[in-house]
């Protein structure tokens, strides 16, 4: 098995649970005629997008469990011209500390430009990458998201004639989706700044087999973990079998992560809380 690498960004590490949602700006969006912006993603631990903030290229991880607009590390924010304007108390998955926050004046990805809006500055220490792109900015309008081929759509659904279709609610900005898990309901987020899903010990708490000691890299850095994989018999989302994902076991967490998005292509319509879930294409030959 391959080194896990989970980001933890859907923990509430974004979001400063005392500052005053309008303290906050949100972006101002700006998408071509069309209202459909097209991606290549490309593939690190973590589905990931080459984009320019304040005109300077940064890599961001495309994080659909990061609650918010973006992350910046403060190496990528100093490139970036994004200085310190606030810091405020924060409640996130290591306890109280504070939370700093910049203002991007743009962010460009592709045709799409999102203007004037705070991001989150903290360290991703054990990331390759700049910082996140999170909910905020991929769920303002409909999306859609191929892993396997490596596609990202902003603005338009696909025909979903022959997708099966889920409901789903939004926790704190999050798609979030009930599951099945051997007939008892399990609450999701689905996240694809996780490279594997996972269940909380409080959710299942059935048997487990041994995997080994893998390093995993999470925001706080990287550490060895012991892989509990759930031995699971019957999985089951918006009522039909849920196939492609395996559960590995943690202590208060419940994802969704980038195994099952590889199994299953999704678009999602955060204003109509509809998700969609797509047969897997066929992936596309090197060099196309």
């Amino acid at each position: 098995m391959k080194p896990l690498r989970l980001l933890f960004a859907s923990l509430g590490l974004c979001l400063a649970c005392s500052l005053a949602a309008q303290d906050l700006k949100k972006p101002k969006e700006e998408f071509p005629e069309s209202g459909v912006a097209n991606y290549r993603l490309r593939i690190k631990a973590i589905p990931t997008l080459m984009v320019q903030i304040n005109g300077v290229n940064v890599l961001l991880g495309v994080d659909t469990g990061c609650q918010g607009t973006a992350v910046l590390t403060p190496r990528a924010a100093e490139r970036c011209g994004v200085s310190e304007a606030f810091s405020v108390p924060s409640m996130g998955n290591s306890g109280r500390k504070e939370s700093t926050y910049g203002l991007v004046e743009t962010l460009r990805a592709g045709e799409v430009t999102w203007r004037d809006f705070h991001v989150a500055i903290m360290p991703l220490d054990g990331m390759d990458i700049d910082g996140l792109m999170g909910a905020d900015l991929l769920f303002g309008r409909p999306f859609y998201m191929d892993l396997r081929n490596k596609v990202m759509i902003l603005g338009k659904i696909p025909d979903t004639s022959a997708a099966h279709e889920v409901p789903i609610y939004s926790r704190g900005g999050h798609c979030g989706v009930n599951i099945e898990v051997e007939g008892v309901k399990v609450p999701m987020i689905v996240d694809s700044g996780a490279s594997k899903s996972y269940m909380s010990s409080l959710k299942f708490r059935g048997e487990t087999e041994f995997r080994g000691f893998l390093p995993v890299a999470t925001v706080r850095g990287t550490s060895l973990t012991r892989v509990q994989v759930c031995k699971i018999k019957s999985l089951r989302i918006g009522g039909a079998p849920l196939t492609g994902v395996e559960f590995i076991r943690d202590e208060e967490h419940n994802l969704l992560g980038d195994d099952f998005l590889r199994a299953h292509p999704i678009a999602v319509d955060m204003a109509s809380r509809r998700m969609w879930l797509f047969e897997p294409q066929a992936t596309d030959k090197p060099g196309k």
